[in-house]
């Protein structure tokens, strides 16, 4: 598309293509803060497909209403990328509202087709799977795709199959797990509104089936993308309240949730606060049980290492006086995924922590470290479809190039040139 094209619009014309003209909307939603519609935009009477990120998802709400609104958003009617933002007071009603969906001690029902217990463990493998995918390959439309069929497979079930208290229960874990990793993707593939959607469905259905780890987990999320986004304040009130609704949870699930409050101290500059709420979370860490929620796999010393070094440059922009101590020590604790993550599974992890790390490089006035890890960084995004990591990593190449090619070093810039080009 044309960059002059809006010029276009501005006299009248209207695009033909129903999409473009729900993307515009979006794009000038975003931008000045204002809801519009296309039918407000071009004046066209054709079905309205832009949804609020906390739309029907606002006060107490019976179950069935959640599901009916999660089955919605899988029927494909819905676009992720058409979502719109809500303001942070509504985004924060609807987290506190979901939080308080009450749980369901029964839920059976006693016609269609039995769902085993063993298809329900299927349900859980193949989830898993799809975790392990996303370590490697990020948000991709087929892996985003691939959580919203998760999800609702568990709707259909729980709408329209036979199953005891315990499978239900088990169906309702499922679609709060579907749901928290399709909201995931949709924030690594660039589409936070869409992310936040998806969170607030997970706690909702999460806290009816009684599974504080999702709850306090998808908070948690909704704080680190807070963080990511620069909205320290939103960050910190959601990371607080994912360590309250851990209190009473297992040790690897409280380590998470103080995991998630240092990223969001380190976003609002707050460094005795990262350091305090860090040494909790190693604490907790070493206080794993045989029983740990399976969707933590993930969550280990080597995690918390690449988390806290990726925080360790945030706070580095916030504290100018003890800059040159606090990159060193995030350089330190970046290197190893920087190193090895792409090749033990956690290629996305890899990127993103080398980014960061090229980061800390480049606020060390480190050239060469800086040509050093933009060259490994262009062998493995191609192999990586996360929006999130190319934004990043496009955004610091910016950044960067002035000093490269200052010092000849454009062999650095043309190989990630390339890696981005070809992605």
């Amino acid at each position: 598309m044309s960059i002059t094209v809006g010029y276009k619009w501005l006299r009248g014309h209207i695009p033909r293509s129903a999409a473009v003209r729900d993307v515009v909307a979006v794009a000038l939603s975003e931008a000045s803060g204002l809801r519009y519609t296309s039918a407000q935009l071009w004046g066209r009477e054709h079905p309205i497909t832009e949804t609020g990120e906390t739309e029907e998802l606002l006060g107490p709400l019976p179950l069935g209403d959640v599901l009916r609104t999660a089955s919605k958003w899988t029927s494909g009617t819905v676009e992720p990328a058409l979502v719109q933002s809500s303001s942070p007071d509504q985004l924060t009603a609807a987290v506190w509202d979901a939080t308080r969906q009450p749980p369901v001690p029964q839920l059976t029902r006693h016609s269609g087709n039995f769902v085993a217990p063993e298809f329900a463990d299927m349900l859980f493998e193949q989830l898993g799977a799809l975790r392990r995918l996303d370590d490697r390959t990020g948000g991709g439309p087929l892996s985003q795709r691939q959580a919203r069929i998760a999800l609702h497979e568990s709707l259909v079930l729980l709408h329209g199959a036979r199953y005891t208290a315990a499978t239900g229960n088990r169906l309702l874990q499922h679609a709060a797990g579907a749901a928290q990793l399709a909201g995931w993707m949709s924030f690594d593939a660039g589409l936070p509104p869409a992310a936040h959607r998806y969170q607030l469905l997970a706690i909702r259905i999460a806290r009816a089936a009684g599974d504080s780890t999702t709850v306090s987990n998808a908070v948690g999320m909704l704080a680190y993308q807070q963080a990511a986004a620069g909205n320290p304040n939103l960050a910190l009130r959601f990371a607080h309240a994912a360590v309250e609704h851990s209190a009473r949870a297992l040790p690897l699930v409280r380590a998470r949730a103080w995991g998630r409050l240092a990223t969001a101290h380190a976003s609002a500059g707050n460094l005795d606060g990262f350091r305090r709420a860090t040494e909790q979370c190693r604490r907790l860490i070493q206080q794993r049980h045989t029983d740990d929620p399976p969707s933590l796999y993930y969550l280990t010393s080597e995690q918390i290492d690449a988390e806290s070094g990726q925080a360790l440059v945030d706070l580095a922009a916030h504290l100018p006086g003890q800059r040159t101590r606090l990159l060193r020590e995030a350089a330190a604790l970046l290197t190893p995924i920087a190193d090895h993550g792409p090749a033990t599974g956690y290629r996305r992890s890899g990127i993103l922590h080398g980014i960061h790390l090229v980061r800390a490089s480049i606020g060390a006035r480190d050239t060469e470290a800086t040509a050093h890890w933009i060259t490994t960084l262009a062998d493995h995004v191609p192999h990586v479809q996360s929006i999130r990591c190319r934004t990043l990593l496009t955004a610091v190449r910016a950044r960067v190039d002035k000093q490269l090619r200052a010092a000849h070093r454009t062999d650095a810039l043309n190989a990630i040139g390339r890696a981005l080009s070809n992605a």
